[in-house]
């Protein structure tokens, strides 16, 4: 097979995948920039909860970044169980299943990327009068923002793509109360490795390789009444890398399992 015939493929599963999430982003745009903007707006005129409007909006417009992870997730999830359900397009298409949940992945991924940083941009804008900052110390700020939430959510669908596939198999065997297990052992899962990344033995095998990032504290905006403290700490190459191998076959497993399940 071409390398054309490659990237042919490749865009006509990506543009399937647009025209089913477009109205989803569409629609997350347009309530975001309701509850950001004229919701404050409404709220400043009738009642006195800060002294400037622009403070309102930047609560209100941080709502809605931290609404919008969640309204990602239901979309991800909407999409792969109208899928499910009509799995015969999985069946005849010429791509493989782990393709098509890709594609499903990378297009709701960068439709929050998309999402963040109209937000995040809009949240910066509301106090920007606070902030002693040139526009590139502006930008840098967007871009760790923006790169922290994107990385954060997509472990968050790797995982949750993990735990649909628990939770079909489980819906064979027990019916109904698979639900109920499933969110059990999520939370159990997700307990679990907290308290793993914060044992001694985990500290011993991956935190090593370290780059700080305090050398970037220094180009990053302060405030001209308030206290801005920025604390990037560090990253450590091998926990990067470990933890990027784990997301990459967390991912290959729950597909293959996703697809012996559905195609069971």
């Amino acid at each position: 097979m071409t390398r054309g015939v490659v990237i042919e493929k490749l865009y006509g599963t990506f543009k399937k995948e647009w025209v089913l999430y477009r109205s989803w982003f569409l629609v997350g745009i347009f309530m975001g920039l309701m509850l950001s903007w004229i919701v404050p707006y409404v709220l400043h005129r009738f009642v006195d909860l800060f002294a400037q409007e622009n403070q309102l909006e930047f609560v209100f417009t941080m709502l809605v970044l931290f609404l919008g992870g969640f309204y990602s997730v239901l979309q991800f999830l909407a999409s792969m169980r109208l899928d499910i359900k009509a799995k015969e397009s999985w069946l005849h298409s010429t791509s493989s299943i782990t393709k098509l949940i890709g594609a499903k992945l990378v297009c709701s991924l960068v439709g929050y990327v998309l999402f963040t940083i109209l937000f995040t941009s809009i949240a910066i804008f509301n106090i920007k009068d606070e902030l002693i900052a040139s526009a590139g110390q502006i930008l840098l700020v967007l871009v760790i923002v923006v790169i922290i939430l994107t990385i954060l959510q997509l472990m968050l669908f790797i995982l949750l793509l993990f735990f649909l596939a628990f939770y079909l198999q489980l819906k064979r065997i027990i019916g109904r109360f698979s639900i109920v297990l499933t969110m059990i052992a999520f939370y159990v899962t997700t307990a679990g490795w907290v308290r793993i990344t914060e044992s001694q033995l985990y500290r011993t095998i991956f935190l090593h390789g370290e780059v700080s990032l305090q050398s970037i504290e220094q180009y990053l905006p302060t405030g001209k009444e308030m206290t801005m403290e920025w604390m990037l700490g560090s990253i450590y190459v091998v926990e990067e890398v470990a933890i990027t191998l784990l997301l990459l076959l967390l991912f290959l497993a729950a597909s293959k399992w996703l697809e012996r399940v559905v195609l069971r």
